[in-house]
């Protein structure tokens, strides 16, 4: 009586994928700076009117209209840190960011009305864009990539 033995190899394999850019680190300081100045203009004001009470952070007259769009501005920039395309969405939400801010510094009146600040909030706005938009465009992004692999190989009767 003969055995008959075979061998099966069992190969996985995983790649572990990380991007680093300074745009990173750059979109994180400025989502952070936009959560913040958006958080403490609604603790100061409160939600019960959106474009009534007006408080000043850090020296910018926000209501709380305008610390809602902080928030949801800080939370893109976040976003854009976190992605793996950071350079792409650090581009988009720097040119949105810093079109809002011409319309501000262009519109005073009607929008110091709603949001609180007139020029200078808009030109906050503008520059924070700005350095957006030149963290993005002038930062290297390195892709490392590790692979794993593991073999077995199993004798079978």
């Amino acid at each position: 009586m003969s055995y008959r033995s075979t061998v099966a190899h069992r190969r996985s394999q995983a790649v572990d994928r990380r991007v680093m850019s300074p745009a990173r680190i750059v979109a994180g300081i400025l989502g952070v700076i936009l959560l913040v100045m958006g958080g403490v203009a609604l603790a100061r004001t409160g939600l019960s009117s959106l474009t009534g009470e007006t408080a000043t952070v850090l020296g910018f007259e926000h209501t709380a209209l305008m610390g809602l769009i902080d928030i949801v501005a800080g939370l893109l920039f976040l976003v854009a840190a976190a992605a793996v395309a950071v350079r792409g969405q650090l581009t988009g939400i720097s040119l949105l960011t810093a079109a809002f801010g011409a319309v501000m510094m262009i519109e005073p009146g009607a929008m110091s009305d709603a949001l609180g600040g007139g020029s200078d909030l808009g030109l906050l706005y503008v520059v924070v864009g700005l350095l957006g938009l030149l963290a993005a465009m002038m930062s290297p992004t390195r892709v490392t990539e590790v692979e794993a692999v593991h073999e077995d190989t199993v004798d079978r009767y």
